[in-house]
């Protein structure tokens, strides 16, 4: 069965897209703006972008020149990764950019490792091996939190949504353009801004947002309208004519085209002026002037074959075909135009092949380097554990030597000292006798809690209040661990109450004591060793209800005192609750509240915040939370949420809004692995805005 005409229309205008990208991707390896930021650069890495083979003969002699110096050296290999990059030689510039670490690291520079890191990813990145690049770029982001730099923090960025782009996820690649941006903030760095927007504009426009694909693109101009870089203003003509194709726009088509061409003229760019009248030729197919269309086409094949641009002969070919095959005409031009089709084709596919085949030896012979490295690194961690074990032999002989004959002669001191000592002992235990008979009558009349315990916590001796408090008696008790009637949640602070014992004579504190007929009772307890370190006095009071009053106070002031939700003292709380597990936040912002309190009375208006309330609280868990954040604002705390259910409590709130005591905007945000609260909340809160702004942007 023959394909529609329309059918066909839709499947060359795809391609045609296609291979504008990909004509869009060859102009931008050769374009790189000088920098406008504060990253330290060697005067050659800028020269890399227009004269790279001039930059790469010139290298050696300044390698020569650098001598030992390691942050001379890594300059110089970033400069000569940026050469391999505009020369689309990828294994040189991950090779270059790893030598760049190495150098940074003998020069404890951060920033230029980190700039070796992200050269190196990207040639990764290019040969396909997407794995190792964003390994290099995670290795990246771990020195940035040690060495912060908006620069570089947004470059990052920028590789990740270049990555994120070339693998087909558009929205990966949109966030972390924006993230970038973010990263950027109001940091003099025209070049990586502009290429942000611009990868920002080419998610949009894949992810079907037109008009915001527009407004990226004309922010990105705008930035780089203080450069001067011809070649990234025809990055982003050439970007602008790929929207405008798709939004069917044919004057902003040509507009760009001529623009295209003239910076081809003023840059004598033959690969510039082709892609120019490629944008021309399919702005003609567009309107429908077919003689005009072949004519552009014809101008810009010519032009890629003149600079052995086979792709872009190929895609630019494909094209006067379909067209010739339209009409049916000009047989001779039809079967030139088709054998050179075929052998774009047959010399495309042996380069590929070759290329393939070269990829795969360098990668192999870069393993079997790895895995030899990683041999002799064995070897010798091994080597040296052997000899660090048999010096620590010889030393542990010595020591047992040494040790023994210490022992002789400490046990002869000993002997010489036991006879004198045994006098002494037997006076010391009858004042010992004495003194416990004492001790034991002060215990058995105390009303208070007093009890007696060797280091190890065993019980030696308790009064009747405490065996009591127990529910036990006194006899029962001796022997017995202290740590048995502790509830578990003490068990932690009784072992280091043992060692602050131990180590300080003395501790304060409070255990939660655990009875079998009256439940779980605090204590706060006071205890010190005894002179002779043999066993610590403690005495301790039941403080149970003092501590559920201040506990009940404590609960009063994370209460709002209005709508009795939770208030912002109680977000701390939170996060501190849920530690490393998953959360989601609803902003909801009431709409037309001033409004209610100007017309109906602020009585009103506390009533309709305190239905709101009311009605939020119904839509959440028992284990979620309702905070009133201020004035109008709520937010919704969802423990242990992910974005199927927020987007289910999203959708009954909007459903239900016409039951909610007032109308309301509301913007969300998922926990990100380690995120604060505090983050969360913000990315809600500019969802919302953004939200209410595109809604007012629509209604005007």
């Amino acid at each position: 069965m023959m394909p529609s005409p329309r059918t066909g229309l839709v499947a060359r205008a795809c391609l045609a897209l296609l291979g504008l990208w990909l004509g869009l991707v060859g102009v931008r390896l050769g374009a790189e703006t000088p920098p406008t930021d504060t990253l330290p650069r060697h005067p050659l890495e800028i020269q890399a972008l227009t004269e790279p083979e001039a930059v790469l003969a010139a290298l050696p002699a300044a390698f020569e020149r650098a001598g030992d110096d390691a942050h001379e050296l890594a300059l110089l290999e970033l400069a000569r990764a940026n050469a391999c990059r505009v020369m689309a030689d990828w294994n040189c510039q991950s090779l270059a950019g790893a030598a760049a670490v190495a150098a940074a690291e003998r020069a404890a520079d951060p920033i230029l490792q980190i700039r070796g890191l992200i050269a190196q990813s990207r040639g990764f990145i290019a040969l396909q091996d997407y794995t190792r690049g964003e390994l290099l770029l995670g290795k990246a982001q771990v020195l940035l939190e040690q060495s912060p730099s908006p620069e570089l923090s947004a470059d990052v960025y920028l590789a990740y949504s270049s990555l994120s782009e070339f693998i087909g996820k558009h929205e990966s690649a949109l966030r972390y353009s924006e993230l970038g941006l973010a990263a950027l903030g109001d940091a003099a760095a025209s070049g990586v801004r502009t290429r942000l927007l611009r990868n920002r504009a080419r998610a949009q426009t894949r992810l079907g947002k037109f008009d915001e694909a527009r407004q990226s693109l004309g922010e990105a101009r705008l930035a780089a309208g203080a450069l001067i870089d011809p070649k990234l203003h025809a990055e982003l003509a050439l970007e602008t004519a790929r929207v405008a194709r798709l939004a069917k726009d044919v004057p902003e088509q040509v507009r760009m085209g001529e623009e295209i061409l003239a910076l081809g003229q003023q840059l004598q760019n033959s690969q510039l002026r082709g892609l120019g009248e490629e944008v021309l030729g399919l702005a003609a197919l567009d309107a429908g002037d077919l003689p005009v269309a072949r004519q552009h086409l014809r101008a810009a094949a010519e032009a890629f074959r003149a600079l052995g641009l086979d792709r872009d002969e190929l895609r630019v070919t494909r094209q006067l075909l379909d067209r010739l095959i339209e009409n049916e005409s000009d047989p001779e031009v039809w079967r030139a135009l088709v054998q050179r089709f075929v052998a774009l084709e047959r010399d495309i596919s042996q380069n590929d092949r070759a290329k393939a085949a070269d990829d795969f030896e360098a990668r192999l012979k870069y393993a079997q380097q790895e895995l030899e490295v990683l041999r002799l690194e064995n070897e010798a961690t091994l080597e040296r554990e052997r000899a660090q074990a048999l010096a620590e032999g010889h030393r542990l002989t010595r020591l047992l030597m040494i040790s023994a004959l210490i022992t002789l002669v400490v046990l002869g001191f000993f002997f010489v000292q036991q006879r004198r000592s045994n006098r002494q002992l037997q006076a010391a235990l009858a004042a010992r006798r004495e003194s416990e008979a004492k001790a034991t009558d002060l215990l058995r009349l105390s009303k208070g809690m007093v009890f007696l315990h060797d280091l190890r916590g065993e019980l030696v001796m308790v009064n009747l209040a405490t065996a009591e408090a127990l529910g036990t008696l006194p006899e029962q008790l001796v022997g017995r661990a202290l740590g048995d009637f502790l509830a578990d949640t003490s068990r932690s602070e009784y072992e280091n109450y043992l060692k602050r014992l131990a180590q300080q004579q003395q501790d304060e504190g409070t255990l939660l004591v655990r009875r079998a007929d009256s439940g779980e009772r605090l204590w706060r307890y006071s205890s010190r060793l005894s002179e002779t370190r043999g066993y610590a006095i403690g005495h301790a009071v039941d403080i149970t209800e003092q501590a559920r009053e201040a506990e009940a106070l404590r609960a009063e002031n994370l209460r709002d005192a209005l709508t009795q939700a939770y208030n912002r003292r109680y977000l701390p709380l939170f996060e501190s609750r849920l530690a490393e597990r998953s959360w989601a936040v609803i902003n909801v912002d009431l709409d037309q509240f001033k409004l209610i309190n100007d017309t109906q009375g602020h009585d009103a208006g506390d009533q309709v915040l305190i239905a709101m309330t009311a009605y939020l609280q119904q839509q959440v868990r028992e284990a979620d939370a309702v905070v009133r954040s201020g004035g109008d604002e709520f937010v919704l705390l969802l423990a242990d949420a992910d974005e199927g259910r927020v987007h289910g409590l999203l959708a009954r709130l909007r459903a239900g809004m016409d039951q909610a005591p007032c109308r309301y905007s509301t913007g969300h945000a998922v926990r990100q692995r380690g995120e604060h609260l505090t983050d969360t909340l913000a990315r809600a809160d500019a969802e919302m805005y953004s939200l209410r702004r595109a809604a007012r942007e629509r209604r005007a």
